[in-house]
């Protein structure tokens, strides 16, 4: 039988308040929403569940934690009472969340019901309650991110990692944006000792929302520590030599170097500072102007040496390579100006104990003087690669031009050149 007119037009309007409802909730004008949404379900909105979830996210945001509970168990008392639930008495939450995603009809209103009643019943200490229901919001709709995230959480809180990895996962697959799954993915995976899918995970969960603080403060932590490991392999081989252990740590312009001895075993500190810089010096790090070198006897906590040094000390002052800077503006004035005004900083940063930089600015003295050659010759070399290739043409674009000036000629110019 069709519908009548009267209930068709019914609809529409319900329909109609219904979307105000929701253009309210995104507006976080959320008591408005909930006026909005309980009218338009008065007016008899179809789905109706698809309203009630709405209404109820939105007695969420206003702290009616009963009126959303009562809206949530509402759209999941119904389906329960539906003919698929009844003609299958035995299933529940927990049976659903072990049944393949095809076995389960697609309910994206009822899965958020289930989702939004797990997070309340785990607020209030039901874990197992709110279990079953993320469990079943994901029975009911496989590409919902969030009951994964939470019900991996869940897992974490119970110390089963690997079930929460896998829900990390399937998080992130169904939402490849999800900044906050892929930065508890990484704190899980830093934990079980995979530190390079860890540091992976921090830099997409940075990528996704770069307000992420806890994220990007573990990227740093971790670029530090594989720099220090870094730096303490780089000594390791030399300092084995003389049957001693290094770790080095950054920190601003000074690295600490802890020098490590067995009881017995002799070692000369005098001499350990050239070893170190003749291995450091030519990584040319930046920023670190000097090194505190600290020695320990294996077994005892007081240090036997601590001692600061210049890390570059005795190392000649970079060339100012003046002659390159006056090249450069012969060649290209627009670099030959900057040419000068590094050559004239390179000494100045070598009495300041900024080796770093004077070699900075010593090496880019040279890269001006060559660029300068490559773009002169580039644009001396244009004019005449086109004279030539014109040259090839069976009608050269200058005789062209020579031959329309002489037939623009007037007759007083053909006389006067006769």
């Amino acid at each position: 039988m069709a519908p009548s007119l009267k209930s068709v037009y019914q609809q529409r309007v319900a329909k109609l308040i219904y979307r105000r409802g929701v253009t309210h909730l995104r507006h976080q004008s959320y008591g408005k929403a909930v006026a909005a949404l309980t009218l338009a379900i008065e007016k008899g909105f179809v789905p109706s569940a698809q309203a009630q979830v709405m209404r109820g996210i939105s007695q969420l945001q206003l702290g009616d934690t009963a009126g959303a509970i009562a809206d949530f168990e509402v759209v999941i008392n119904a389906a329960a009472n539906s003919s698929e639930e009844l003609s299958k008495p035995e299933s529940s939450p927990l049976e659903l969340s072990s049944q393949a995603p095809a076995e389960v009809s697609l309910d994206i209103p009822l899965a958020q019901a289930y989702h939004h009643r797990g997070q309340l019943r785990s607020q209030s200490g039901d874990a197992a309650g709110a279990l079953a229901d993320w469990s079943a919001a994901i029975a009911y709709w496989p590409r919902y991110p969030e009951p994964y995230y939470n019900r991996a959480l869940a897992h974490l809180e119970q110390e089963k990692h690997r079930q929460a990895l896998a829900d990390f996962g399937s998080a992130i697959a169904a939402d490849q944006t999800f900044a906050k799954a892929y930065l508890c993915r990484g704190n899980l995976r830093h934990q079980l000792g995979d530190t390079a899918g860890a540091i992976a995970d921090w830099e997409l969960a940075v990528c996704n929302d770069f307000t992420l603080e806890d994220a990007k403060q573990k990227l740093a932590n971790s670029q530090q520590v594989a720099y220090d490991a870094e730096l303490s392999d780089l000594l390791a081989a030399p300092l084995a030599l003389k049957d001693l252990s290094v770790k080095v740590q950054h920190s601003g312009a000074q690295l600490s170097v802890h020098i490590y001895r067995a009881v017995g075993t002799g070692v000369n500190y005098y001499t350990l500072p050239d070893l170190i810089r003749e291995h450091l010096v030519p990584m040319q790090l930046s920023g670190v102007s000097h090194f505190q070198l600290v020695g320990h006897v294996e077994g005892i906590r007081r240090s036997e040496w601590n001692q600061s040094y210049d890390l570059y000390k005795g190392l000649p002052c970079p060339p100012s390579n003046w002659q390159a800077a006056f090249s450069a503006l012969m060649l290209f004035p627009p670099f030959g100006i900057p040419a000068f005004i590094q050559a004239a900083q390179v000494k100045d940063f070598y009495k300041k104990g900024k080796y770093i930089e004077a070699l900075s600015a010593s090496k880019a003295v040279k890269g001006l003087c060559v660029a300068g050659g490559i773009t002169l010759g580039f644009f001396t070399l244009l004019p005449l690669g086109y004279a030539a290739y014109d040259s090839m043409k069976e009608e050269p674009t200058f005789q062209v031009s020579k031959q329309l000036t002489e037939s623009n000629k007037t007759p007083y110019q053909e006389i006067f050149e006769d």
